[in-house]
């Protein structure tokens, strides 16, 4: 018996000390795996605060990381589909739904320099696999995600992600890449996922859809310009009844000149008009006149009044031109100049007139005008009309600053000895000129070789007035975001940010592109084109109001996908 008691004993401690070794392998294992979960926990919120650059399984988008419950803006890893490696990339995850992948940069290293190495964007070669060339419409990658504010920058996103829509932000250069949002001046996305249409990205949507190859093309003269002339003509009884004793003068035999008018109108010398935009030619009454270096070409009628215009087209931006009219009257003759402006609807007129009063023989008004559209005719925003002298025999006025896509005009109004021509009835007769212009159409050559996706902006909408030039206000619609433009001369800018051309005046408000080397309209190629108001060498103008902010030019657009 108390053997058998002994046995019972040892059986228990044995039994006890199984269990004491059993507890303790389990409470290690709970510590491993508490450590683990903390550890899984730990890593996984670090993840979603963006300060991880790295997941279980690498997301090809932020947008599906989005989607996977990641929530705060930051850096993070994906590996766009087709690609080999993870690459580190910045994340919005918090606009407008977030899930925005920073894919580019487009900055500005010196305004005042041309094609430096620097200017990633914009390019003079028209080879898209050149290096430091057309970078829109390659797959080479260039800088790092954390100097996407202090360099060009661009990821193999650009060109491999599948995407619906763009988000743009123009931030202050060097601002720090996660402190961007908060520093924008400017933001603001689409919505209507054009981006399906055209492959997904933009290096699809230029290489397949909208090329930026150089349009080099003969241009033609400005069509059915005499029809035009022949419709102001038809309008002579209507003009001459608004100007009360209206003088009929004579036209005499001679063909380029208005010999004597009558009742001692001129002298023996006549009233004669000469054009010139780098080349000239006298008008010759009802002859057409063609100046074939600006593509410019005249009409005349022997009308009352006498009606001449001179349509502009100057592909290759010559620098000025004009009128001078030579008109021989006596010494005493008092003089008044009258000028003004009609706007009715996209139309402009200026006028600038010389009337000389006439005692004893008839008065008479040299009346010289431009008409120009910027929306419906691409007509240029540059351009300067005023009167360069005026003496007794001569009248001259002048177009400056590259005027392309306008109408210059001349009609002589007269009022029988002893009557002046007043400021109210040239401006009633040259409203009632303008008639025929409005149903004149030229249609721009830029007008629809562009993609224009509407935006909402998020940032800055309040100060789009001051990021457009003022002179570039009546030339751009906001609230848009318009891809390739192409310029008069052929050259193609990449981008329109927060903006649509109404005319080809892209170089002060595009950004990045192609320079047709034929041309001169743009001997620069900055990633900001034009930004500084400069344009048109050799002669290097610069127009202050055409130029962006320091601020604008000294900063940096960010181009995100979702």
């Amino acid at each position: 018996m108390k053997a058998d008691a002994g046995v019972e004993n040892n059986d228990k401690k044995l039994s006890q000390k199984f269990w004491k070794i059993f507890a303790c392998i389990g409470f290690v294992w709970l510590i491993a795996l508490t450590t683990v979960v903390i550890h899984y926990i730990a890593n996984t919120n670090a993840s979603k605060s963006g300060e991880s650059a790295s997941s279980t399984k690498t997301a090809t988008s932020c947008l599906e990381l989005k989607n996977s419950g990641f929530s705060n803006d930051g850096y993070y890893s994906i590996q766009p589909e087709g690609t080999d490696t993870p690459i580190k990339v910045y994340c919005d995850m918090t606009t407008s739904g977030g899930g925005w992948t920073l894919v580019a940069s487009v900055h500005e290293n010196d305004i005042n320099k041309e094609c430096t190495v620097d200017d990633m964007w914009f390019s003079k070669n028209p080879a898209p696999d050149t290096l430091f060339s057309r970078y829109w419409e390659n797959t080479n990658i260039f800088e790092n995600v954390e100097d996407a504010t202090s360099a060009d920058y661009k990821n193999i996103g650009y060109s491999a992600m599948k995407a619906s829509n763009l988000m743009l932000r123009h931030v202050p250069n060097k601002t720090p890449v996660d402190q961007s949002k908060s520093q924008a001046s400017l933001q603001y996305h689409t919505s209507n996922n054009f981006l399906d249409k055209y492959g997904g990205n933009l290096f699809t949507a230029y290489t397949k859809h909208y090329p930026m190859t150089p349009n080099i093309t003969t241009v033609p003269y400005p069509p059915n310009v005499n029809k035009l002339v022949d419709a102001i003509a038809a309008l002579s009884p209507n003009l001459i009844s608004g100007i009360p004793d209206f003088y009929n003068y004579k036209y005499g035999t001679e063909t380029d000149r208005l010999q004597n008018g009558g009742n001692g109108t001129f002298t023996s010398y006549g009233m004669k008009i000469h054009f010139n935009l780098h080349c000239s030619f006298s008008v010759v009454y009802e002859t057409e006149g063609k100046c074939s270096l600006s593509k410019s070409i005249a009409f005349s009628r022997k009308s009352h009044p006498f009606i001449v215009v001179s349509a502009l087209e100057n592909p290759n931006l010559y620098s000025s031109g004009g009128y001078a009219i030579q008109s021989y009257r006596s010494s005493s003759d008092p003089v008044m100049l009258y000028n003004d402006r009609l706007i009715e609807g996209n139309f402009e007129l200026q006028y600038r007139a010389r009337c000389v009063y006439g005692r004893n023989v008839p008065s008479v008004c040299d009346v010289c005008f431009v008409v120009n559209n910027t929306k419906d005719w691409a007509s240029s925003t540059t351009f300067t009309f005023y009167s360069q002298g005026t003496w007794q025999s001569t009248y001259l006025m002048q177009l400056n600053n590259y005027p392309k896509r306008i109408m210059f005009g001349y009609t002589m109004l007269s009022r029988t000895a002893g009557r002046l021509v007043t400021k109210v009835q040239i401006e009633s007769t040259l409203r009632k000129m303008l008639q025929p212009f409005k149903n004149y159409t030229w249609s721009a050559p830029c007008a629809t070789n562009h993609l224009v996706v509407p935006v909402t902006y998020t940032i800055g909408e309040s100060t789009l007035s001051n990021f457009v030039p003022t002179p570039m206000h009546s030339a751009t619609t906001t609230g848009f975001l318009q891809i390739r433009a192409e310029s008069y001369a052929g050259t193609y800018y990449a981008m329109c940010p927060a903006v649509k051309l109404n005319s080809c005046d892209g170089r002060f408000v595009c950004i990045g592109g192609v320079k047709d080397g034929n041309s001169i309209e743009t001997d620069n190629c900055n990633d900001f084109t034009d930004w500084n108001g400069v344009f048109s060498n050799p002669w290097r103008h610069t127009k202050e109001g055409y130029a962006h902010s320091t601020k604008d030019i000294r900063s940096t657009i960010m181009i995100f996908y979702r």
